[in-house]
């Protein structure tokens, strides 16, 4: 309170003011700052809505044995190869793909190789980053986990309403990891037979409906990690899903040629 103010009144209440009247004055924000804490307020709750959106399609996850798994790029040791030179530079490819993404929007993104070179760890990687960087919702679908919910859905009705949830999920997530892609038809030697028919009709239409979905989308973008070649995906699927999910772009490409299974060496 003023003091001269303070001083004008009779001595009892003056006192009795000092003791209850805070010491500073009271601030009384301005327009600008009311503003500003509105806008503070709003920052704070859609990023609190963002990461509740995000858990709802990460929780839609499909992990290989039901077991999520988590990775970063600072996991990545290119000393467990023995190129470390190549491993240091498929992991900085991840990197960069995953910083462009950040900076320019989506696209497609394929990691080919061997089983256990790390594929799905960088995909994992990538998707991290972009949850950090840009706050995008992601999600890991197990192909191989997929087949056996499209599979089991004629037997359960539950299965059939969750299959429809995951498949809803697939659609919307920012970033979504298709995981082992290919091994959901079968081994390499089937899949090369004559009258070799495919992967289950209901496989094929899910997949095409995700593909056709998340085609070409700026905040769409769909990893995929496979032990297979292209012409081997095109006997599995129709040419149309694996046109809209696999990317031709080597930019895009990760190859992992030339790295080691590390899960049989640590084995």
């Amino acid at each position: 309170m003023n003091e001269s103010l303070l001083e004008s009144l009779p001595v009892g209440l003056r006192e009795l003011a000092r003791q209850h009247l805070p010491d500073k004055p009271v601030h009384i924000p301005t327009p600008e700052e009311r503003d500003e804490r509105e806008r503070e307020l709003s920052r704070r709750l859609t990023k609190q809505m963002e990461t509740q959106k995000a858990m709802v399609y990460l929780d839609k996850s499909l992990w290989p044995a039901g077991i999520p798994i988590s990775f970063t790029f600072g996991d990545w040791k290119p000393n467990k190869q023995p190129d470390q030179e190549r491993a240091r530079a498929i992991g900085n490819q991840a990197w960069t793909i995953a910083k462009e993404a950040t900076k320019n929007g989506a696209f497609n993104v394929a990691l080919l190789g061997s089983p256990g070179t790390g594929k799905t760890s960088l995909a994992l990687a990538i998707a991290d980053k972009l949850k950090q960087d840009k706050s995008w919702s992601w999600m890991f679908v197990s192909t191989t986990e997929l087949k056996s919910l499209v599979e089991a859905q004629f037997d359960a009705y539950d299965v059939k309403s969750k299959l429809a949830n995951v498949k809803r999920a697939m659609t919307e997530v920012n970033v979504l990891i298709l995981d082992d892609f290919g091994t959901e038809g079968g081994l390499v030697s089937r899949i090369n037979e004559p009258g070799y028919k495919g992967a289950h009709a209901k496989l094929q239409q899910l997949m095409y409906e995700v593909a056709n979905a998340r085609y070409n989308k700026q905040d769409k973008m769909t990893i995929i990690t496979t032990n297979n070649t292209t012409q081997e995906l095109e006997r599995i699927y129709d040419p149309k899903i694996i046109s809209r999910l696999v990317t031709q772009n080597k930019a895009h490409r990760i190859a992992f040629n030339g790295m080691s299974d590390v899960r049989a060496m640590e084995g």
